[in-house]
């Protein structure tokens, strides 16, 4: 488990930075000294109730730095944690049995005491200082159950709604390697992983990657996110495009740093963002195809545009285009995207329907179109549910939203066919953008990307409804114009 892996690079280098939090860093026999401190604590809280009760720890923790602490102890201890935004979340999360409720008293959230009472669970709260408070340090001993402890993820809604999925602790650890070496995350990597919370596949996964190789981690609360980039040497930049807009702010100070890899997941990059983060922070752009469920498949340099659309999935990695009895196609044949599941995961936590739609053999189903090259390389050609269809035409959406967005030179576009009473549906394009458009340069690129269907309709919008990791909530976003339609 991680512990064990901090505990051994505490007796190898006491003295390197584990993490660096908001300019902070705490060195690796610091970090370790923290992490036998709380999980002696709240093995002693933990102790109050049934000794072999398995179940969830909820961490109502804001603090990462903190919230990694007490989140890596608890799993030691066999607790399987999930991680909320705010205590408002706790009563959706449908998870029984919860075990308990943690907080840290720096923070001191309201309510958890009633919360725990309705939910008939105990509340933890931690003091801020567990030096201070008188906590022995007993050093690393076996785990107090016999449980199987793990960390439970919610998915970002690419497959309809937010779901849960449970990463058992004992049986990632086989996958950990490969996707260090996936990422080029070794022990001299000093890696910028943000403000992404822990209920976020990389808001867990990239810490967890860094610190199994005895790498650094640099998280960035609560203050300008743009700082680790001036003072730190940085080897690695997880991000997202939305994440990265600030580079085209021409009075924000920033530093080319070639040695520096900047990956980039959950979702296409515009060009002109391509183009300004190779100018003014690294040519070592990547774009990363991953997924919460099954992971990284590929990260793949931008060294022309082309990249930006064909992955290079990775050796290790079995990825397949199929048609729809699940036979693999040729190259050149779009059809339906499926990747082989590495660590065990079989489904979502509750939803057994969901499962079986986008689980199935060792697979995951992410409801994505491809189409592989001849040399290997893979493209994303949309969405299942995001393929329209006027006149007979079935077209998947993604390319033409990315063709249309980097001609405009907007900030987000989405294609959806809607109903027209009496009549075939038509195309509706929704477009976010910061400044004007005129009819003669909406009309050209209509012209240009959307010929086969005839009429289109454009929607200037000042904002685009998108979920908790940026997303377009196309269905939200159907309704709202529909809505608006004569």
């Amino acid at each position: 488990m991680l512990i064990e892996k901090i505990m051994a690079q505490a007796h190898a280098s006491p003295d390197k930075p584990a993490l660096i939090h908001n300019g902070v860093a705490s060195s690796y026999a610091e970090f370790a000294q923290h992490l036998l401190q709380a999980r002696g604590y709240l093995s002693q809280q933990l102790a109050h109730g049934p000794a072999s009760a398995p179940g969830v720890a909820v961490l109502c923790v804001d603090h990462l730095a903190q919230a990694w602490v007490l989140g890596i102890a608890l799993r030691s201890l066999g607790l399987i944690t999930v991680s909320v935004a705010s205590v408002d979340e706790i009563d959706g999360l449908g998870l029984d049995p919860i075990r308990c409720l943690v907080s840290w008293a720096a923070e001191n959230p309201p309510d958890l005491a009633a919360r725990a009472s309705l939910t008939g669970c105990s509340w933890i709260k931690v003091p801020e200082d567990l030096g201070r408070a008188g906590v022995i340090d007993k050093g690393l001993g076996p785990r107090t159950t016999a449980h199987a402890a793990g960390h439970i993820i919610q998915t970002s809604g690419t497959t309809g709604a937010y779901k849960k999925i449970l990463r058992d602790a004992a049986v990632e650890t086989s996958t950990l390697d490969l996707h260090a070496d996936i990422n080029g995350i070794d022990a001299s990597s000093l890696v910028f992983v943000r403000d992404f919370p822990l209920w976020t596949a990389g808001g867990y996964r990239w810490p967890l990657l860094s610190w199994h190789r005895g790498a650094t981690v640099v998280f960035q609360q609560w203050r300008d996110f743009h700082q680790p980039l001036l003072s730190q040497p940085l080897t690695h930049v997880f991000a997202t495009p939305m994440t990265l807009m600030f580079v085209g702010d021409p009075e924000l100070p920033l530093r080319r740093n070639e040695a520096m890899r900047l990956l980039v997941t959950g979702g296409a990059m515009p060009r002109a963002l391509v183009a300004a983060l190779q100018q003014r922070l690294t040519r070592q752009v990547y774009t990363v195809l991953a997924s919460t469920e099954a992971l990284t498949v590929a990260a793949t340099l931008v060294d022309n545009l082309d990249d930006l659309a064909w992955h290079r999935v990775h050796p290790a990695r079995e990825v397949q285009a199929v048609d729809e009895a699940d036979q693999p196609l040729p190259a050149g044949q779009v059809g339906l995207l499926r990747i082989r599941i590495l660590d065990g995961v079989s489904g979502y936590l509750g939803d057994e329907a969901a499962s079986r739609e986008f689980f199935r053999d060792g697979y995951f189903y992410p409801g994505d179109l491809a189409v592989f090259h001849a040399d290997g390389r893979l493209a994303l050609c949309g969405r299942v549910t995001d393929v329209i269809n006027v006149l007979g035409n079935k077209i998947a959406t993604a390319p033409i939203e990315a063709a249309l967005q980097q001609r405009l030179e907007v900030d987000a576009v989405c294609l959806l066919s809607l109903p027209k009473p009496g009549a075939d549906d038509e195309v509706h394009i929704a477009i976010e953008a910061g400044r004007a458009l005129s009819q003669a340069e909406l009309q050209a690129a209509a012209n240009e990307q959307l010929k086969i269907f005839g009429q289109v309709h454009f929607h200037l919008l000042k904002q685009l409804q998108r979920n908790r990791m940026g997303k377009v909530l196309r269905l939200a976003l159907r309704q709202q114009l529909l809505a608006g339609l004569p």
